[in-house]
């Protein structure tokens, strides 16, 4: 699989490289940014290099791709975001995406995701696009609402992180729904 650069002229979603070690680490070392995230925060630039080896492996395997979300002006990464447990059979992949707090209620995400759902639906094919929000997440709930994605249900126990069992809710917005949205 290749991992093409998206631009939506304020943001460029760009793949992760070495040179975002640095970044990577600052990042994904918030709490903040991994409270909801199914990873511990990074205590050793070491967890950075191991990332960006994880994301490489999975997109030469098909399984997922990950992009560095930066500010089209600026090329330090901000956040990422991406698909992962891309199931081609059944044309659908999970998503996932994080920013870090600096960037919050800008609309940023929004503008990231929304380039990622249109490189997914239209050049990956996918159907269905699914995501799985920790309940205590509104913001991300929100998000994917404004995205036009639709709540399936709530899953009880759905995940062991950091630990415990966690809920989650599910979300998912199919392609003919997006192609509705994108018209009005």
């Amino acid at each position: 699989m290749h991992l093409p650069v998206l631009s939506t002229g304020d943001l460029v979603l760009r793949p992760i490289e070495e040179r975002d070690t640095a970044a990577l680490f600052r990042h994904f070392s918030d709490d903040a940014v991994t409270q909801f995230m199914d990873i511990d925060s990074f205590t050793n630039i070491s967890d950075a290099v191991q990332i960006i080896h994880f994301f490489r492996e999975n997109l030469e395997k098909g399984e997922g791709m990950r992009w560095g979300i930066t500010v089209a002006s600026n090329d330090e990464l901000i956040g990422t975001c991406g698909f992962h447990k891309i199931n081609k059979p059944h044309f659908k992949a999970e998503i996932g995406y994080d920013l870090r707090p600096l960037y919050w209620g800008q609309g940023i995400m929004k503008e990231a995701v929304s380039a990622m759902l249109a490189y997914g639906f239209d050049v990956l094919q996918f159907n269905r696009i699914e995501a799985f929000v920790d309940p205590a997440n509104i913001a991300s709930s929100k998000l994917l609402t404004r995205l036009g994605f639709r709540y399936e249900g709530f899953l009880r126990d759905a995940f062991f992180e950091k630990g415990r069992f966690v809920d989650a809710e599910m979300y998912s917005l199919l392609r003919r729904e997006h192609s509705r949205e994108s018209i009005y």
